[in-house]
């Protein structure tokens, strides 16, 4: 395999060996871009020679000794007998007469023909290349055949380019491979990998791929290997060929490498004018770049000849490297007035690698406007996750200065669209920035609707009592007094036309308002039956394409509750298994009892009651249950655990909802129905609904007696209500005398006497 498409120069070094056997010594140098196979044809023309009866010395340069004097001299002659001492004796001996080397080995070819091979010849030290020099001049009497090979190079030594232009040094170029030699390279394969009757095919998907290069094509050829059993139809850029892409960069020169990885960096920007920018020279020392780097298979029009090479390149940059040459990226595409985004990715890229390198870096001025710029212009396109990113990378690199103004706001926005159980770590800062900021100014309502989000009630509340009578300011008041009234704020439910809209803007990817979590809890309170239909044609998919996932995750939410309202269960149980399996229940925040709501009520429906208790043990934040949404939630709970035979657990639940109502002043009509389920409860009890033994009880005493049935002490009671331990005796002492009970045991073991949110599990 390693020699298809190398017949010619088999024959040719064969016609030549021919002539030293006559004593008409000659000289070859094989050339030929790196990975197109010098070595092979080297090793293989050897072997030949060996099998022929010939003598070979061989010697192979390397970088790291083409400062060791006569190194490749010392190569050839290392062990040959006959040959004697070196003039002088010392390492020197052979640089100041050169032509003891060429005796030497002429009384070596006199015999039989002698054929001398160099690899890597570029790297040869230059006393070596005298010798090489005065030895190829005088070679037409001898039957010694010198055989180099090498890549071209553009400044080589003065011995070294006389070398390889000396009249008697016969050229023999490699190339790569044409498109019919790929196919025959294919069905040579000893593994079979591909079938040989029809290596035709795939070749021009290979040559394409590769360039023809056979280093490259063995790295695809083992990549594909691997694949099995089952193989893809187009070659695959795996760990083998990426390696291969790395071993023919390393085996070309400096600024030929250096020209591959701006291109790599710089990606679709990487014009003739920008790479010469990037790399520090005029357009005119570029040009012979490239032609080196489409010579040896890894261009292609200009550009890395697809994202496998471009990864390879990547891949093989060291932290510090990438940190350098994306900074670098970054400043040439400014100067350039590139389009923020695209100078962003690389200033992210760049801090990427100095992070993973532990190392800092000089940050410029323009750097956060231009990431903050991107991240603007990131949102309304979709790209949630990349404007996260520039901003996340601009907070970094702000170094203590002042960021830009609302940028965390917007990072917090980002970020929920993208990953929304990040925000969570924000949420304290955003408290502090929403205490500082105007509540006309627009990233006010912003942050408040994140907060809302994570149940942080009582920030909001401080901030909208004097907000002003703005729309956005009268927005977020609705949304926080219906959601929580017992923040302080009381409001009535949105009106459907909101409804409406603020599903339209969660399904078809517009700009969602900071009342998402209020108008979802609305669903359930404004939802006549005209506009039933209407809702669920809007969320028919809850999946609208191209948008992120938290949107996905609302509108399946949205589509749930609606389903589950309207009795169509299981299409209901589906939407809210994609809701909870699209976002964590830390990213919902107090909003996740909207689906688990749903689902639950779906699973007990469907007399699912194992994964209506599965359900059930997903964690839920506390705040949950000072919310229209927690309301739904104990709704959901009881009717759980009074289908599965736990009224008096379940009586508890629906007595808390009847204690929320109470709290916030509203009549119990106006609220979700408690009181049906609640009476089915009792009557499994044995109670007739009239003889439920706390309804004699005040709101008072009744918050007292939950806590006290849930174990709290006189004084922790005290504490949690406001009030001193004297009204906590008196109203136990109240409390005991209506309920004719002695003790706190009692309380508990009394249906209707529970706290909010413990039903189910031990105080």
């Amino acid at each position: 395999m390693e020699l298809i498409g190398r017949e010619d120069r088999l024959r040719l070094l064969d016609g030549l060996l021919t002539d030293a056997r006559q004593q008409r010594g000659s000289a070859a140098v094989i050339t030929g871009s790196p990975g197109t196979g010098k070595s092979a044809v080297l090793r293989a023309f050897a072997d030949r020679a060996a099998g022929a009866g010939g003598t070979v010395l061989s010697a192979c340069a390397t970088e790291a000794e083409s400062d060791l004097p006569l190194g490749v001299v010392g190569q050839l002659l290392s062990g040959t007998a006959g040959t004697g001492p070196a003039p002088g004796g010392a390492g020197d001996g052979y640089a100041s007469r050169p032509e003891a080397l060429y005796e030497a080995l002429r009384a070596l070819g006199a015999r039989r023909p002698l054929v001398v091979t160099v690899d890597d010849v570029h790297h040869t030290d230059e006393p070596s290349a005298r010798c090489l020099l005065y030895l190829c001049g005088r070679l037409a009497a001898t039957g010694v055949l010198l055989v180099l090979a090498g890549r071209p190079r553009t400044a080589p030594s003065l011995p070294l380019a006389e070398v390889l232009r000396h009249p008697r040094c016969v050229p023999v170029p490699l190339r790569t491979l044409s498109e019919d030699e790929v196919a025959e390279f294919l069905r040579a394969d000893p593994a079979g990998a591909v079938d040989a009757a029809a290596a035709r095919r795939p070749a021009a998907d290979w040559h394409r791929f590769t360039g023809g290069n056979p280093r490259l094509l063995h790295g695809l050829l083992a990549d594909h290997r691997d694949c099995g059993p089952v193989r893809p139809a187009r070659p695959v850029a795996g760990t083998a060929f990426r390696r291969a892409v790395v071993g023919c960069l390393r085996g070309a020169e400096t600024p030929v490498t250096q020209t591959a990885k701006a291109l790599a960096v710089l990606a679709d920007q990487g014009t003739l004018t920008l790479l010469a920018r990037f790399l520090g020279v005029p357009e005119r020392a570029v040009v012979p770049r490239l032609a080196a780097l489409e010579a040896t298979g890894l261009l292609d029009a200009g550009r890395l000849r697809h994202q496998g090479v471009t990864a390879a390149v990547l891949e093989s940059l060291t932290a510090e490297e990438s940190a350098r040459l994306h900074a670098r990226a970054a400043r040439v595409l400014y100067d350039r007035g590139a389009e923020p985004p695209v100078v962003a990715g690389h200033l992210v890229a760049a801090e990427a690698a100095r992070t993973a390198d532990g190392r800092a870096g000089d940050t410029p001025a323009w750097a956060v406007p231009v990431l903050a710029e991107a991240a603007r212009h990131a949102m309304p396109a979709g790209q949630a996750r990349r404007a996260a990113e520039f901003l996340r990378t601009a907070h970094r690199l702000h170094d203590g200065g002042r960021r830009p103004d609302g940028m965390l706001t917007a990072l917090a926005r980002a970020e929920w669209e993208s990953d929304p159980a990040s925000v969570i770590r924000h949420l304290p800062a955003l408290e502090r920035d929403l205490a500082g900021r105007r509540p006309d100014d627009g990233r006010w309502a912003e942050a408040a609707a994140l907060l809302l989000w994570h149940g942080r009630y009582e920030t909001v509340a401080r901030g909208a009592a004097d907000a002003g009578d703005g729309p956005r300011a009268r927005e977020v008041r609705t949304a926080l007094g219906h959601l929580c009234p017992g923040a302080g704020l009381r409001s009535a439910a949105p009106e459907p036309d909101a409804v409406e809209r603020v599903l339209e803007s969660v399904v078809h990817a517009l700009a969602p308002p900071p009342s998402v979590p209020a108008l979802l809890v609305a669903l359930l309170y404004a939802g006549e039956t005209e506009r039933a239909a209407r809702w669920c044609e809007l969320t028919a998919g809850a999946q609208p394409a191209g948008t992120t996932a938290a949107r996905q995750a609302v509108a399946a939410a949205a589509a749930a509750v609606l389903h589950v309202r309207t009795g169509s269960y299981d299409t209901g149980a589906a939407h809210a298994a994609r809701a909870l399996a699209l976002m964590s229940p830390a990213a919902w925040g107090v909003a996740v009892g909207m689906p688990l709501a749903a689902a639950v009520r779906a699973a007990t429906a469907r007399q699912e009651h194992e994964e209506a208790a599965r359900l059930l043990r997903v964690p839920v934040p506390d705040t949950l249950f000072r919310t229209r949404a927690g309301l739904h939630y104990l709704l959901a709970r009881g009717g759980h655990l009074l289908a599965a035979g736990r009224a008096r657990t379940a009586l508890a639940d629906f007595h808390a909802c009847r204690d929320l109502l109470a709290d916030w002043g509203e009549p119990a009509r106006d609220g979700p129905d408690w009181r049906t389920p609640a009476d089915e409860a009792l009557r499994r009890l044995g109670d007739t609904p009239d003889g439920d033994p706390a309804g004699v009880l005040t709101r008072a005493e009744r918050r007292v007696a939950m806590l006290a049935a849930a174990g709290c002490t006189n004084r922790a009671i005290a504490a949690r209500l406001y009030v001193t331990p004297s009204t906590v005796e008196q109203h136990l002492t109240h409390v005991y005398r209506k309920l004719r009970v002695t003790s706190r045991g009692d309380l508990a073991r009394l249906p209707g006497v529970h706290p909010a949110g413990t039903a189910g599990t031990a105080p």
